[in-house]
């Protein structure tokens, strides 16, 4: 049996969802010590749930996630509009050797994934699926990529393969995000900025709720709705010179720029009020986007390959620990920055773009603002650690 619920019902237990994971983590020190975000905590409940439903009754749930992308989008014009370009321009170098590590990892990813392929037995191409294409790459890039390797590569069932991985990596880079930079700071003594209203995204834990009235709020809906018009224009524009951008990166770039000009053409409006909206909307769209995305994983399509899934994930979550630990930190700069960057590229190495920015925000509100980390990783995370990525997936599948 079969139940599709619509968007409207889809969207409300999405909410409900936010705030089972909200109770349970305001009421576990542990959880909100690690940063953990509430989305992972009610998502990934709610996919368990249903799994066990599935399983005692042999009932598929299936939600409409048709309206989930445009969260996604809404975050991240939220971003570029709070964010700095000059701060971003001033940042070239840490985004430089943030972009240089994925690529390192990209080849050790894949490197793991193509030996464990092949003592499972499988063709070693199956371990770039189960690599970087579905890990790094994201649900998106196993999309692309895995019709691809099945049709030309005569490998089946690829795209189920790829699809399991993901949601298993999506679980344990919120598992391990946090817990890192919390491990850091102990472990390091980092000096920290303690809770803020001055978020990049959320708010403080222990910061007093920022003062909103609705001519701010419109306003930052206003500008976010025109940072996605641009870049979609962007978008359009790019992929008729050949080149293929997401909408939400567009938009975070359409966003930057807007934040640097319109403040500079209208100095008299309610900026820093809007900028306050910003967060919070921002700070909705991702809660909302990542719990859809946890709660409609299906975690029993694993099939044929769970032995191999299972192996492979615990293989490439302790390299990432490993990678994070002794390489990503150090080369960062050693700081609560480095740590913040760190938490994240557990997000970047096994989970998605909203699950590195969900880290990046859960780990914030409990230790401060990290805004180089807030800068650097959405860029090298949707657009140049992609591109790298493509290049290494391609590369490596040709060459075996």
């Amino acid at each position: 049996m079969t139940i599709e619920l619509d968007v409207f019902n889809t969207t409300t237990i999405a909410m409900i969802v936010f705030f089972v994971g909200y109770g349970i983590v305001r009421q576990t020190r542990v959880l909100r010590d690690f940063g953990i975000p509430e989305a992972m905590v009610g998502g990934a409940a709610t996919a368990v749930l249903i799994a066990l439903v599935h399983a005692a009754a042999d009932l598929t749930i299936i939600f409409d996630l048709s309206r989930r992308d445009i969260l996604l989008v809404y975050f991240f014009a939220a971003l570029g509009l709070r964010s700095s370009l000059t701060d971003l321009l001033a940042n070239g170098r840490p985004l430089g050797i943030l972009v240089a590590l994925a690529a390192l990892f990209i080849v050790l990813q894949n490197a793991a994934g193509m030996l464990l392929a092949d003592a499972f037995g499988h063709d070693i191409r199956v371990g770039i699926v189960a690599g970087s294409m579905a890990l790094t790459g994201r649900s998106g890039t196993t999309i692309a990529w895995a019709p691809i390797f099945e049709a030309n590569f005569g490998l089946e069932h690829m795209s189920r393969l790829g699809t399991a991985v993901n949601m298993i990596g999506l679980l344990a880079a919120c598992c391990i995000g946090g817990p890192i930079t919390h491990a850091l700071i102990r472990r390091h003594r980092l000096a920290t900025p303690g809770p803020s209203a001055s978020l990049d995204v959320g708010v403080s834990r222990a910061a007093p709720p920022p003062q909103l009235d609705y001519y701010a709020f419109l306003l930052a809906l206003l500008r976010i709705h025109v940072a996605v018009i641009l870049g979609e224009g962007l978008r359009v524009a790019l992929e008729a010179a050949g080149v293929l951008m997401p909408l939400y990166v567009t938009s975070l770039a359409a966003g930057l720029l807007l934040g640097h000009l319109l403040p500079r053409m209208a100095p008299k409006l309610d900026w820093p009020g809007s900028d306050q909206c910003l967060t919070l909307i921002a700070y909705v769209s991702l809660g909302l986007f990542y719990t859809m995305t946890l709660m409609s994983l299906q975690l029993w399509t694993a099939g044929a390959f769970l032995g191999f899934i299972v192996t492979v994930m615990v293989v490439q979550v302790l390299l990432a620990i490993a990678f994070i630990w002794f390489v990503v930190f150090p080369a960062m700069g050693g700081d609560y920055e480095a740590a913040v960057v760190s938490g994240g590229f557990a997000g970047i190495s096994l989970g998605s773009t909203a699950t590195t920015m969900a880290i990046l925000t859960a780990v914030t509100r409990e230790y401060g603002r990290a805004q180089k980390a807030f800068m650097i990783v959405p860029v090298a995370c949707g657009f140049f650690i992609d591109i790298v990525n493509s290049f290494a997936i391609i590369g490596l599948a040709m060459l075996t």
